[in-house]
Parts: structure tokens; C-alpha cells; sequence
């Protein structure tokens, strides 16, 4: 199990890594550069074979997904080489011995975050998003069909004909990744789940930060080295939501923003290489076009990064913008008439139609002025919300001010403070704020989720503790070298692995305050973590183990037939984790427009199909044979206790052994599986 667990992550890094690097070689990308940003445009290339394999009816097998394209961008590749040779690249190196630390570190710390605290390969947090996930990406299993641009759990041609409720556009990037990797590997649907996000936060994150930090400090090699313990030991990204929502999508989305900022960058890095410009650019629009398919917010984060360094470059050049023979533009006022056209078209977009729901959602305050002050400054960006238990990493916190002052002091690195001093701000906004207009405007475009902009902000704290903990080791160097021990030549060296491995548990054990609602209590961050995601990955409600079991004993009997069930049992997440045809796959949406008269009927008068005509051509029209009864009584402690209304169950909830039109064939445990004898 353990061992198909790990294939699987190895294959998912296949899956990104060799299309995207060889995409990456086809446009004429450095191989440094294309293997660092491999994962991005795996991503687009993944979801461009989804899409075109959707649209022409062609089942999208992994063959078809993954190994068609890569062969044809492989002969593509050489004949770029063969015919257009590489050019130097302008850009700033990235020292490959890096690639290795970084490498390292994101799998140590992959194992001891996540690996090591599941209890198996096949739990998974039951939670809000996770029914919407799992049973889409069963869904795309059963019918090979991989677009990116369809979320529903009723995509296989039969099930399309039933399904409960209409469903519309979502991005489905993350969910055709794990269906392709788990039909490749053979694991189930929960498992491809953890690899799949394992090797997310494991390795493609890191070396996109790798690629974000070599850009932003040439030739600091020291710098960029700390990023690679910067960007692993901080909570609340990319581990700690892994423990919420859970937002899959959004993780997979942010994991690639950090390479997706340097593409661009570094397009403008090339001085007078065109080409070069121009195939950077071109992989850039590949690479996001590949991560709006994750998250569309992917967007708007890169804007809070890349429109300072904009400004930045504008104000710091020559260039100068003539409007007519007496007016002209320049620098500082083109950057200027940037920064203004940025705000104007953030706004504006906060207006279309399509981002109407997305702006809108509302998130309650959960802190005052003060206390959301502290939370900013004392990177617990959580700490006050309910569910979601945050500790203060002290440590880190002042290490980053060091890094922000020094930046500050230096006109050429002043800008990479302005995006953490922005998502700061939104994380003071999402924590403290009560004015939902501003909140929109502000930070709608990533629901307002207090959890998603304090993974924001983290990513853009890096280079900022990355820089701080260079200071520290320069500072200690000069201090060793006031000892006979000055003319030492790995002195650097050797102080930046001491700094660095004290810096990892005064990161995760200094202690700190964490709040969950109204508790208060001392710990340290990695304690506060640790029991987090041991409670996130071991309940099992309101899906039990033994509910699972049944459930699979039920599809082994039952095979392909549709089977009726009450979500709120656990049943809910039935048709992701054990296959079985379960009808409802959805816990909300009930009673309104969208939902279908079959499942009205279905779900308010079952118990009576014995006597009602109606009820018997519901129960036909959709093809149902079976009825799946299990226990209600955990819901009282899981998310379904807010959202279950028992009177709209009755038509299931009332089906007993004495009820006419139905016959007992399976029990266990007091769960029961009745054949629907009323339409035979």
C-alpha cells in the first residue's frame, strides 16, 4: 500500500515534469529554467490533452494524457535544438547544487508534515471540499473524460442522465491530475489524493521558490540557499492548508505561482535577445493559462507580486513616453500611470459577471484591530479562527523584519517588500474587517478565505526571511573572523548550514500563543500543527471504517447498478472512495431550482413507492434498483450537523424492513441494503 503510495508520487512528478520540461525545450527555454518550471507547464500540457480529448470523444487514458504529447514535444525539442540553438541566457543563474538542497529539504519535510502524520495512504480529510473532490475525480476515472473546464460528480454518460443537480464551469486542473496519475498506478482515489499533493508541496513547490529566489537575488547564492528552510517551516503554507477546506486546487495552484513570477521576470532579463523575450513570454502564458486551470485566483496573486517589480523596473529605467511634440512621460510618472491602471483594472474586475459569486462569498471577522495587527506581525495569521488553529512562529516573524529592513535600505531590492506588505494588509482585512464591500473589492478574489490570503502572504515572506537569516550568517561571519579562525574558506558555508539548522526548530518549537475561537493556549507551532492534521486525517465521520467496508461488500454485490442513499450517512463520499453508484453525491443544493423532480420525489416519498405512481416513475426514470441505509448519528459531530435537515430525508430515512416495495439482501452492523421490488 505504502509502497504504491510512493510510485505514485514519483509518477505524478513524471507526469508534470517530463511534458512540461520538454514543453519548456521546445520553446526555447534554458534547461535549468525548463526544469524548474517543469510543473507548470506539465500542468497546461495535461489540461490541453484533457480539453481536446474531451471535445473529440477519445478516452483520455494516461497514454493518451501524458505519453502521446511527450513523445511529439521530445522530436519537437530535438529539432529546435538541431535547428535553433540555445542562446545564452540573460537571466540569473541558478546554481545547480541548489536544485539538490532544495530537493532534499522538500522531501524531509514532506515526509515529517504530512507522510509521516497519515495513518494510511488511503485516509482523507472529511470535509466541505473534499466530497466535491473525490467523487470528481472518480467520476473523470469511470468515463475517461479529463476536461479541465468540468467539475461534476456525474460525468460518465449514465450517470449524466441522473444526476441530481446542474452543474456549471470549475476549474479542474487538480482533479484530471490525480485521476490521471491513479488510473496510471492503479491506488485508489484518496490515495492519488495525498501523492498527488504530496509531491505538490514536496518538490514542485520548493523548486518554484528555487526559481522565484535565484530571479530575485543574483548571484546570492547564500540567499537563495535559506529559502529552501524559509519556505518549508513555516505552518500554515503549504502544510497547514492541507488541513482546510480542504482547498486541493488552490495548493496546486499557489505551489507553481513562485515559477510562474520568475517566467516573466525573467523574460525581461534577456536585454537584447528578442527571442529569447519572446519564448519566455510565450512559456509564461502557457504556464498560467496551465494553474488558472487549478485556481483562477492564480492570477490576481501573481498581479500582488509582478505589479511592484513592474513599477520598480518602469521607475528605474530610461524609458520615456512622448504625447506630442510638448508632453511626455517619464519614468517615475510611467510608473506612476502603472500602478493607477493596476488598481483602476483590480477594481474593474471585481465588477464582471463572472466573478459576481467568487467576490461576493462572506467570511466572519474572528479578530479585533490589535489582535489582527498581532496576528500579521507574528505570522499566526489564523490564530482566533474556528476551525483553524494557528501558532505565532516568533522566530521567523523576527527574522523577516531583519530581511524587510534590509531590503528596504536598498533601492534595488525595495520592491520585493511591497507584495508581503500588501498580502499583510489583506490578512489584517480578512482577519479584523466587517465591511464586505471593501472585503470584496480587496480580497474576493480568493473568497475572502483568511486561510488562502495567509498562504499568500507566506509564499511572498520568503525572500524576506530568506534575506534575514543571510544577514544573520554574514553577521556571524564577521564576528568569527575578529578570531584566528578568519582565514577559514568555508567559513561562509559553514556558518549558513549552522544558521539554517538553527533556525528549523526555533521556527517550529519556540513557542508561541495559539487561539481556536475563544480558546487560548501556549505551544509551539509544530505542536499546534501536528494535532491539527492528526485530527484531519484520523476521524472518520461521518464516514466510518466499517460504513466504507459495507459499502464495498454493497458494490461488490450490487456491481454498476444505481443505488439510492442518504448522503448524510457518509454515503456522501461513497461513489469517490468505494466506486459504488451511489445517487446523491452531494451534501447542499436541496430543495432548490437547480435540483431535478426525480430527486424531489425520490427524496421526500420513497418510503411510499408501494402506493405512489409518481414515486415508481422517479424511481425508473432514473434507473435506481437498490437503496443504501446506514447510520445518522455521527453527524452531530461533522460538518453535515449545520446543513442536515431530517424532514428532507424522509422518503429514505422512513424505509424499514416491514416497508412495502422493498426486500432486505444485505446487512452488517445494522447497516442495510434493500432491492427495490416495487418497479421490478
Amino acid at each position: 500500500m505504502w509502497l504504491s503510495f510512493y510510485v505514485t508520487i514519483l509518477v505524478t512528478l513524471l507526469f508534470l515534469g517530463v511534458p512540461g520540461y520538454l514543453l519548456g525545450r521546445t520553446l526555447g527555454l534554458p534547461r535549468m529554467t525548463a526544469l524548474l518550471a517543469a510543473a507548470p507547464l506539465g500542468m497546461a500540457v495535461i489540461c490541453l490533452m484533457g480539453q481536446a480529448l474531451s471535445m473529440t470523444g477519445v478516452p483520455a487514458t494516461p497514454a493518451a494524457m501524458v505519453g502521446a504529447p511527450s513523445a511529439l514535444l521530445l522530436v519537437a525539442a530535438l529539432l529546435r535544438t538541431r535547428f535553433q540553438p540555445a542562446q545564452p541566457d540573460g537571466a540569473p543563474a541558478v546554481h545547480p547544487a541548489l536544485v539538490a538542497v532544495f530537493l532534499v529539504a522538500g522531501i524531509v519535510a514532506g515526509y515529517v508534515f504530512l507522510a509521516g502524520i497519515l495513518p494510511s495512504p488511503n485516509a482523507f480529510h472529511q470535509d466541505y471540499d473534499s466530497v466535491h473532490h473525490i467523487n470528481s475525480i472518480r467520476a473523470m476515472m469511470d468515463s475517461l473524460s479529463m476536461s479541465p473546464l468540468d467539475g461534476s460528480s456525474y460525468s460518465t454518460e449514465s450517470d449524466a442522465l441522473v444526476a441530481v443537480q446542474s452543474t456549471g464551469y470549475y476549474p479542474s486542473g487538480w482533479h484530471v491530475l490525480c485521476a490521471t496519475a491513479a488510473l496510471a498506478t492503479n491506488v485508489s482515489v484518496t490515495s492519488a489524493i495525498n501523492a498527488v499533493n504530496l509531491a505538490l508541496m514536496a518538490v514542485v513547490y520548493p523548486l518554484s521558490m528555487l526559481l522565484l529566489l535565484s530571479t530575485v537575488f543574483p548571484g546570492r547564492t547564500r540567499v537563495v540557499a535559506f529559502g529552501a528552510v524559509a519556505s518549508l517551516t513555516l505552518t500554515i503554507f503549504p502544510w497547514g492548508i492541507c488541513n482546510w477546506g480542504p482547498v486541493y486546487p488552490n495548493i496546486a495552484a499557489f505551489a507553481m505561482l513562485p515559477a510562474i513570477c520568475a517566467l516573466f521576470m525573467r523574460a525581461f532579463d534577456q536585454g537584447e535577445r528578442r527571442r529569447a523575450t519572446v519564448d519566455h513570454l510565450i512559456a509564461w502564458a502557457l504556464a498560467t493559462g496551465g494553474a488558472v486551470l487549478l485556481h483562477p485566483n492564480v492570477v490576481f496573486s501573481m498581479a500582488v507580486f509582478l505589479a511592484p517589480w513592474i513599477v520598480w523596473r518602469l521607475a528605474s529605467s530610461t524609458l520615456r513616453l512622448r504625447l506630442g511634440s510638448r508632453l511626455s512621460l517619464g519614468p517615475r510618472a510611467l510608473a506612476v500611470a502603472f500602478a493607477i491602471f493596476c488598481v483602476v483594472a483590480w477594481v474593474g474586475a471585481t465588477k464582471i459577471p463572472a466573478f459576481a459569486d467568487l467576490v461576493s462569498y462572506h467570511w466572519d471577522s474572528f479578530a479585533d484591530g490589535d489582535g489582527a495587527i498581532t496576528n500579521a506581525l507574528h505570522l499566526s495569521y489564523m490564530r482566533g479562527m474556528w476551525p483553524a488553529p494557528d501558532a505565532e512562529q516568533l522566530f521567523p516573524a523576527a527574522i523577516l523584519l531583519v530581511g524587510g529592513v534590509l531590503l528596504v535600505s536598498r533601492r534595488d531590492t525595495r520592491w520585493v517588500v511591497v507584495p508581503y506588505v500588501i498580502t499583510a494588509f489583506m490578512v489584517y482585512v480578512a482577519c479584523s474587517s466587517t465591511d464586505d464591500a471593501f472585503r470584496s473589492v480587496l480580497i474576493g478574489f480568493w473568497y475572502s478565505d483568511p486561510y488562502r490570503i495567509g498562504s499568500l502572504a507566506t509564499i511572498f515572506s520568503v525572500p524576506l526571511i530568506s534575506y534575514g537569516l543571510d544577514a544573520v550568517a554574514e553577521g556571524a561571519c564577521r564576528l568569527v573572523r575578529l578570531t584566528p579562525c578568519r582565514s577559514w574558506r568555508m567559513l561562509p558555508v559553514a556558518l549558513g548550514l549552522i544558521v539554517a539548522a538553527a533556525y528549523v526548530p526555533l521556527a517550529l518549537f519556540y513557542p508561541g500563543q495559539a487561539r481556536n475561537g475563544y480558546s487560548s493556549e501556549k505551544g509551539s507551532p509544530w505542536d499546534i500543527y501536528q494535532s491539527y492534521a492528526y485530527r484531519a486525517y484520523s476521524h472518520d465521520a461521518p464516514l466510518t471504517y466499517r460504513e466504507t467496508d459495507f459499502m464495498e461488500s454493497v458494490h461488490h454485490l450490487v456491481g454498476n447498478e444505481l443505488v439510492i442513499n442518504q448522503p448524510f450517512d457518509g454515503s456522501v463520499f461513497g461513489y469517490g472512495v468505494t466506486g459504488l453508484r451511489c445517487y446523491y453525491r452531494y451534501f447542499s443544493g436541496f430543495g432548490g431550482s437547480d435540483e431535478t423532480w426525480q430527486s424531489r420525489v425520490i427524496r421526500q416519498r420513497l418510503y411510499n413507492i408501494a402506493n405512489d405512481p409518481q414515486v415508481q416513475e422517479a424511481v425508473e426514470s432514473v434507473g435506481a434498483r437498490y437503496v443504501l441505509v446506514m447510520s445518522t448519528d455521527e453527524r452531530k459531530s461533522t460538518f453535515v450537523k449545520d446543513t442536515y435537515d431530517a424532514s428532507k430525508w424522509r422518503g429514505i430515512n422512513y424505509i424499514t424492513d416491514d416497508t412495502p416495495g422493498f426486500e432486505l439482501v444485505l446487512e452488517e452492523s445494522g447497516y442495510k441494503l434493500y432491492r427495490i421490488t416495487a418497479t421490478e
